[in-house]
């Protein structure tokens, strides 16, 4: 998978130091992946959720979520990941960031 912004990444792991490390074994191993679809993802990460064109990945337990905007990959492309946020369960709860994720499956 292409992963879009390592420097979201970066700014999330120093907002959240203690998910820093979960964050780079991800990065390493979401870029080598080949997800065609949710099954295939979760044949990876069992515990991610799809809300419109988002995944949710747990980290840390339940303790973060890293929310990124998925294109799943298909013969022509190898998929890509735009990484959107990476929350504390509780901000994951008060459900912000769902309107992004939402306003991308009306767009044409």
């Amino acid at each position: 998978m292409h992963i879009i912004s390592r420097s979201a990444l970066r700014d999330a792991a120093q907002r959240h130091p203690d998910v820093a490390p979960w964050l780079n074994v991800w990065w390493q191993h979401a870029s080598k992946a080949r997800w065609e679809n949710l099954h295939d993802v979760r044949a990876d990460y069992p515990a991610v959720d799809q809300v419109g064109q988002c995944l949710a990945f747990n980290a840390k337990g339940t303790r973060y979520r890293l929310i990124c905007r998925v294109a799943y990959a298909n013969e022509w492309q190898r998929g890509s990941l735009f990484m959107k946020h990476c929350v504390t369960h509780a901000e994951y709860d008060r459900g912000r960031w769902r309107k992004e994720c939402e306003r991308w499956l009306r767009q044409p």
